[in-house]
């Protein structure tokens, strides 16, 4: 390993530590002392991430470490492109439904009395509003943002959070036809994790995926 791969190794770990952690980076002193370089040859290091939003700086406070947000990155490109071809929802809607059915069997393992009663409150609200005549695209977007977030995964959260915005963007809720069938769906789904019966709950997502490419293909013939 070379000198450089060893430098950019070590500060990588001090600002895995910061991110992780929350406790601010060393000083530019403390950086300099611990890798035996300059300032100079520190700030070209420390601009790197700082361009990328990895380190920010709080004024009077010094600088911080935060995990790269990938799904920022997926908005800012494929907005674009969805903008131009919508069918490239579907696209994604397949990568989701990947990372959700891999990810579900753990989300069922460690899910909290606390995570459950939060989807069973999601649920409660899209009877009620169905009941009203009103959609409830946050609702649903929450109940999911809540059942992964039990994975304890920052990175499928952000690629999730990612999903949805785009999804969101299109618009393609507006074509919902059977409100009251997506609400049932996902009382069906939350039963299934409280019985913590994966292969029910598996199935279950499986046909709620299916029948949002239905929707997706639905809304790109109107």
């Amino acid at each position: 390993m070379s000198k450089q791969e060893t430098l950019n190794e070590k500060l990588c770990e001090l600002i895995l530590h910061s991110a992780e952690t929350g406790e601010k980076l060393p000083t530019e002193k403390e950086l300099m002392d611990y890798l035996d370089i300059s300032r100079s040859a520190l700030r070209d290091m420390l601009n790197i991430y700082e361009a990328s939003g990895v380190i920010v700086s709080r004024q009077g406070s010094g600088r911080y470490a935060q995990m790269p947000n990938i799904g920022s990155q997926i908005i800012n490109i494929w907005s674009m492109f969805i903008h131009a071809n919508p069918s490239l929802l579907l696209e994604l809607l397949e990568i989701r439904s990947i990372l959700e059915t891999y990810s579900l069997p753990k989300a069922i393992n460690k899910i909290t009395i606390e995570d459950l009663q939060m989807l069973n409150y999601q649920v409660s609200e899209m009877k009620r509003k169905v009941a009203l005549g009103q959609t409830f695209e946050k609702n649903d977007r929450e109940f999911h943002r809540v059942l992964f977030s039990s994975t304890e995964n920052h990175l499928l959260e952000q690629l999730l959070t990612a999903f949805w915005d785009l999804y969101d963007a299109a618009k393609v809720s507006s074509f919902r036809e059977d409100l009251y069938l997506l609400a049932n769906q996902h009382q069906d789904i939350l039963d299934a994790i409280m019985r913590k019966d994966l292969p029910l709950a598996t199935q279950l997502m499986k046909e709620q995926f299916e029948d949002a490419e239905y929707q997706i293909i639905a809304s790109l013939m109107k």
